[in-house]
């Protein structure tokens, strides 16, 4: 849609005195343009009269908004000029003048980045997710601002979340060319969830498991954030892709299976014997859990250090018929 164009309040006052005055000139080679572009809210008359000299320094009308065209219809301008004593400006059978307001458009992403930087800058703390309400639509300005975004003023309730922040480029006085925005600020938590569906008792690898951000409210206390201590645990129930793992949900997986054949280390005093034993119980890493001497038939408690290995810290009881054990071998 052309743009209307409004004579400004300030020509209009300096025609009246330039009137009053009597003051009136003419150039010989004052030609309308055709075309022109420009930057900034106003329109002079130089910049649409081609020879005007220092006369013609002077606001006339307001200009397109950055990034759109417009036109100024000739009759217009001459007239314009008429008023302010200027004659005999040649027009080239010219109907009207094309404006053109080059622009450089600013995305919502760069606010939100500027936002998330000053809501940083103030001690929020973790991740941020920015959000500015669906109404505020990317910004176009002058194609000459090249100034990055600040924020001049930034108002945050936290019980809510909402915030509102009056933005200008950085080149702007504080105040001038500003806008204000407004949305949420959540704060964000980085959670280990599976990739993929894992089954009960299928032990969790790195490949199962991706991290994602969630908002912290929704990230309870028992969740399980951190991917280390999910690596090698065994699921309870079956996990579905995307879902938070509590701790209620893990076991340890089973390193010592009942009846089975077992390495049992006994150590103590700088002495380490080893010898074979058979498991009472099932255990995982750090159970305690009873062994039977193959040789002498004895049961003694140790602890799962490994996968089939159970670790004995003496002096214990049984240790004499430990070593003689160890030693016929």
């Amino acid at each position: 849609m052309t743009p209307r164009f409004i004579p400004l309040t300030l020509a209009t006052g300096l025609l009246a005195a330039l009137i009053s005055n009597g003051q009136a000139f003419a150039q010989n080679t004052m030609r309308l343009k055709s075309e022109i572009t420009i930057s900034g809210e106003t329109i002079r008359l130089d910049q649409l009269i081609e020879g005007v000299g220092e006369k013609g320094n002077v606001a006339l009308f307001r200009a397109p908004q950055p990034g759109a065209r417009g036109t100024i219809r000739a009759d217009r301008i001459v007239d314009a000029a008429r008023e302010m004593g200027i004659r005999g400006i040649e027009t080239a059978d010219i109907v009207a003048v094309n404006v053109v307001r080059p622009g450089r458009t600013i995305s919502r992403d760069e606010m939100q980045a500027a936002i998330s930087l000053t809501a940083a800058e103030r001690g929020s703390l973790g991740n941020l997710d920015v959000m500015i309400d669906d109404h505020h639509a990317a910004r176009m300005v002058d194609a000459v601002r090249a100034d990055a975004i600040k924020v001049t003023s930034f108002n945050r309730d936290l019980r809510s979340g909402r915030y509102e922040a009056r933005l200008s480029l950085a080149g702007a006085p504080d105040g001038i060319d500003g806008w204000t925005v407004t949305g949420s600020i959540v704060e964000m938590r980085e959670v280990a969830v599976p990739s993929t569906d894992i089954e009960r008792g299928e032990a969790i690898q790195a490949k199962d498991i991706v991290i994602v951000k969630r908002p912290a409210a929704q990230v309870a206390a028992d969740v399980v954030r951190p991917l280390a201590d999910l690596i090698g645990m065994v699921p309870r129930r079956a996990l579905k892709a995307g879902e938070f793992i509590r701790s209620a949900d893990l076991a340890k997986p089973i390193l010592v299976e009942k009846a089975a054949l077992v390495s049992v280390i006994y150590q103590t005093r700088g002495l380490t014997l080893s010898m074979r034993g058979r498991a009472q119980a099932s255990g995982s890493q750090g159970d305690i859990v009873k062994v039977q001497n193959l040789q002498s038939k004895k049961i003694v408690e140790g602890v799962v250090t490994g996968p089939g290995q159970i670790t004995i810290a003496g002096p214990v009881a049984p240790q004499a018929s430990l070593s003689e054990a160890a030693i016929r071998r």
